[in-house]
């Protein structure tokens, strides 16, 4: 008996200390029989119109219950650049904001107008903007809480927000001072102080009247010393033809001296 009751006040004690109001963190567990699903964008855009994240409770009791939305934001973004409107058909719906840290919790001040039964849903809208340039992953939390603030259900989606930051374009490398000197000591290098004439690109016209000019002097010289070579060879070739004359004819003659008759044996 002693141990049960010292049990029993354990469990007293934990569930006090452990056991959240709808403003803190949902409980582990939800009540069997509801749920509810989140739609939002993929992507948001920072600096851009508001998009919409829609959260829908269904239950599956008889007994039909009012809704309390509780929406929780954590984001990498800085929560100052986070802007949240609840909404319904009719209008705005006023919410109180808290945040801790990278934590944003937006709760329903009121109940939500229409009512959860089996066959009915609930639906809460918020319209979510980023007025900053930063970007990052943020997740939606929605948690549904009926009039008694017992957490009936929870779930999130995650998306994420294209921030406008652009990294600087690298400035282009100037020029260093060394080179304006040296500039600057070409362009006044003549006596007056004046800026110096541009150098003068050589005509194409005159380079080949040069090359012509220069081949035409040395066609002479070249024209003598070719005739020479020529009568040279042409005295070379008569001299050898006269000798070769000279040779044959040599050949030819008949011997005019006698010879003794060879003695006899």
């Amino acid at each position: 008996m002693r141990h049960r009751i010292t049990a029993l006040a354990g469990a007293v004690v934990a569930g006090a200390v452990l056991s959240p109001s709808f403003v803190a963190t949902p409980a582990a567990a939800d009540v069997p029989g509801f749920s509810v699903r989140v739609t939002a964008p993929d992507t948001f855009t920072a600096a851009r119109s508001a998009e919409t994240v829609t959260a829908v409770v269904t239950s599956e009791s008889r007994r039909c219950r009012k809704v309390r939305w509780v929406l929780v934001v954590r984001s990498e973004v800085d929560p100052g650049q986070l802007r949240v409107t609840r909404v319904e058909e009719d209008g705005e719906f006023d919410t109180s904001v808290s945040r801790d840290g990278d934590t944003t919790t937006i709760i329903d001040e009121a109940l939500d107008p229409g009512t959860l039964c089996r066959g009915r849903t609930v639906t809460g809208r918020w319209q979510i903007s980023f007025d900053g340039p930063d970007g990052g992953d943020v997740r939606f939390e929605a948690q549904a809480f009926d009039e008694q603030e017992t957490l009936l259900s929870t779930t999130g989606v995650s998306s994420a927000v294209r921030g406008q930051r652009v990294a600087s374009p690298s400035p282009e490398p100037s020029e260093t001072p060394g080179d304006d000197e040296d500039e600057d000591a070409g362009n006044t290098g003549d006596d007056t102080g004046g800026n110096a004439a541009p150098p003068i690109a050589p005509d194409p016209g005159d380079a080949e009247a040069a090359l012509v000019s220069q081949d035409t002097s040395l066609l002479g010289p070249g024209l003598v010393v070719g005739g020479i070579c020529v009568f040279l060879g042409v005295l070379l070739l008569i001299r050898l033809r006269a000798r070769s004359r000279e040779a044959r004819v040599e050949e030819q003659a008949v011997p005019t001296g006698f010879y003794g008759m060879p003695p006899r044996r």
